[in-house]
């Protein structure tokens, strides 16, 4: 998820655990553990290859294996550090769960996290929370910083930590139940229209759990729809588009296919246009609702081609005003039904 949301699951971490003994201290180390993981980002400056990134990102720095093995030093550090707290066993705890909760929390987004590296490098993405949704986040952190007023000592001030991870989890589950029915929606629509589909796959739109967006794929496209639970009158409409995977005959290389790996194998599209061959990951749904355009609908996208006998792929976006922008919010909003 995002990074602020990752700072207050880390911060509430380091209270529960280490709280009462260091103070606000400890929201500050959780903080900073929370924060470890996504610091692969850092790859990115060495590297200008977009690939690559996917490759790097949420991989090794989000495998549970891999916290187990940097918790050791960081709790010797700490143990040895501190006097109120000498306990390795103690810090051990503290650090594996501020990094682990990190990876953990993302695996309920549509990303995807390699939690299991190195024995696999399947994305664990459970598709149940938007990577940003402040009605995860806004009370956590609330919660968060009204017990940063009491003393280290207080019982209220462990209370509202914990409630705070008690008020998001349980938004979790909520989100969980209601990926479930809109799965289930999205399901029944496609029955009654008699539209065959080999998978189907429900998820939440940006910053909210109301809207939810399908993807369905069968051997020849990957359809398109959306439901709020705002606007359950509103007809559910599939956008079908051709996956055209035989475009892709003769121009396989890395960078391919770790783009095809990104979309999980079949949440992709490949237009058909004038000898162009661009790939769009479809497993974060359609971001624009007005227009049937792969390159104004899909978020990621790479343009595939051959130079000299070798093939590239350059991860490519639309160039995006401020106006666009706000269009885009216009158009969240009312599709929501807000």
């Amino acid at each position: 998820m995002d990074s602020l949301t990752q700072i207050v699951l880390g911060a509430a971490v380091g209270e529960v655990l280490l709280g009462k003994a260091l103070g606000n201290k400890a929201m500050l180390l959780g903080a900073i553990g929370g924060t470890i993981p996504d610091l692969d980002v850092i790859y990115n400056f060495f590297d200008a290859n977009a690939a690559s990134h996917l490759r790097a990102h949420r991989g090794y720095s989000h495998s549970v294996f891999t916290h187990m093995v940097i918790a050791i030093p960081l709790a010797w550090w700490g143990a040895k550090i501190s006097e109120k707290i000498p306990s390795f066993k103690r810090w051990y705890s503290f650090w594996f769960l501020a990094l682990f909760t990190h990876a953990l929390l993302d695996c309920f987004t549509t990303y995807g996290t390699r939690l299991l590296l190195p024995f696999t490098d399947y994305q664990v993405a459970f598709n149940n929370i938007a990577v940003v949704d402040p009605l995860y986040t806004v009370p956590f952190l609330l919660l968060l910083i009204a017990a940063m007023f009491f003393n280290r000592t207080s019982n209220l001030r462990r209370r509202l930590a914990w409630c705070g991870i008690a008020v998001s989890s349980l938004y979790m589950l909520v989100t969980l139940g209601l990926k479930y029915q809109a799965h289930q929606i999205f399901l029944a629509d496609l029955e009654r229209k008699g539209i065959a589909n080999v998978e189907l796959n429900a998820t939440p739109t940006i910053f909210n759990s109301i809207l939810w967006s399908a993807q369905a794929y069968d051997d020849d496209s990957v359809r398109f729809a959306e439901y709020s639970y705002l606007k359950p009158e509103m007809p559910i409409e599939w956008i079908s588009y051709p996956r055209n995977s035989q475009m892709l005959n003769g121009l396989m290389s890395r960078d391919v296919e770790t783009a095809l790996w990104f979309s999980d194998g079949v949440w992709f599209v490949v237009p058909s246009s004038g000898g162009t061959v661009n790939l769009y990951s479809a497993k974060f749904g359609r971001i624009n609702y007005d227009t049937n355009n792969p390159e104004d609908t899909f978020f990621f996208y790479w343009h595939i081609y051959k130079k000299n006998g070798k093939v590239f792929c350059d991860q490519a976006s639309r160039k995006r005003t401020e106006g666009d922008m706000q269009r885009a919010w216009v158009k969240l909003i009312d599709r929501i039904g807000i």
